[in-house]
């Protein structure tokens, strides 16, 4: 499992400046999440990514791209590994086709159920051995043919309605036009009901959206289970699109 931090802004803004004075709060997560780093961040059309296997507590790379490289858009992902996959950059998020970026929180049991989604052609660019990218590769399969918000929203309920075990499907998909922040997950899949909610803000013009664990609720709007967030990089407009959540099409399934 993991963390996630994304962030959409009218000027270009550092990953410590969003954080504020929490900014110790957030990277302290990483004491348990703590299997790897990614950052994604873009100035306009363009992206860049930088991860790496180590903790973000003690990266140098990563503490100065929070203090020293502002965006407009920034997605941030601290990694736990979870079903024993490997830690090393190749398993690290956010994954990207150099257009796009993508990072996710939870896991679909085993990573190989999500193989039928994925078009040919792009599994043989899968590097790592997670559910995660396959998650991602199987996503661009439907970008070919669908805008990403619609592609999203699809992948998602293929995924619950397929042959795995999903305890959650969120995940953050920051594109040249927009952010999208999925929140689906299995309200049974874990111990602590408050893990897999998102959380988000607007404010001093920039939208703001996180994983639990390091803000209190003050000045928060929640993500509900079975929402997407959608949030126009050129305007900050937000909006809401349903998604499919994996316990509730079980239960459907089985009345």
């Amino acid at each position: 499992m993991c963390r996630l931090l994304a962030t959409v802004s009218r000027t270009p803004i550092t990953v410590d400046e969003v954080l504020g004075e929490r900014r110790d709060d957030f990277f302290a997560l990483a004491r348990k999440h703590g299997d790897g780093w990614g950052h994604a961040w873009s100035t306009g059309s363009d992206l860049h990514v930088r991860k790496d296997p180590g903790s973000a507590l003690t990266s140098p790379e990563l503490a100065a791209l929070a203090r020293d490289e502002p965006a407009l858009a920034a997605v941030t992902h601290l990694r736990w590994a979870t079903l024993d996959l490997a830690v090393g950059t190749e398993n690290t998020h956010p994954f990207t086709d150099g257009t796009v970026a993508f990072a996710h929180n939870g896991s679909i049991k085993p990573p190989a159920a999500l193989d039928a989604l994925v078009d040919p052609d792009l599994a043989g660019e899968r590097r790592g051995t997670t559910d995660s990218e396959r998650y991602f590769l199987a996503l661009r399969s439907r970008m070919r043919h669908e805008e990403p918000g619609t592609a999203l929203v699809r992948t998602v309920d293929a995924i619950v309605r397929g042959g795995g075990t999903v305890n959650s499907l969120n995940a953050m998909l920051l594109t040249p036009d927009h952010l999208y922040a999925v929140c689906s997950y299995d309200p049974a899949s874990d111990e602590d009901p408050h893990y897999y909610p998102l959380l988000h803000r607007q404010v001093d013009g920039h939208v703001v959206i996180t994983s639990t664990g390091w803000a209190d609720s003050a000045g928060w709007s929640t993500v509900s289970n079975g929402q997407m967030l959608v949030v126009d990089r050129s305007t900050l407009n937000t909006s809401v699109v349903p998604v499919a959540v994996p316990g509730r099409v079980r239960a459907a399934a089985a009345g």
